[in-house]
C-alpha cells in the first residue's frame, strides 16, 4: 500500500471501488475472500495473488 502511496484500509476501498467493510473481511484472519477481490487487490498492489493468500496464512 505504501508503495501506491495508499495510506489506509479506507482509500485502499475507495480505489478498489469497494467498501471499506470488505476490505477489513479480506485483511482479517477469519475471512475467505471471493477470488475475484483477491485478484483485484492483487493487480492493484502489483503483487501476485499467491502472495496475498501465503500472507493471509502466515499471519495466522
Amino acid at each position: 500500500m505504501a508503495k501506491k502511496k495508499i495510506n489506509n484500509q479506507t482509500q485502499l476501498a475507495e480505489v478498489l471501488g469497494i467498501s471499506k467493510n470488505q476490505i477489513s473481511n479480506i485483511l482479517s484472519e477469519k475471512f475467505n475472500p471471493i477470488k475475484s477481490n483477491v485478484i483485484e487487490l492483487a493487480e492493484f498492489l502489483e503483487v501476485s495473488p499467491l502472495e496475498i493468500i501465503e500472507n493471509k496464512k502466515v499471519n495466522k
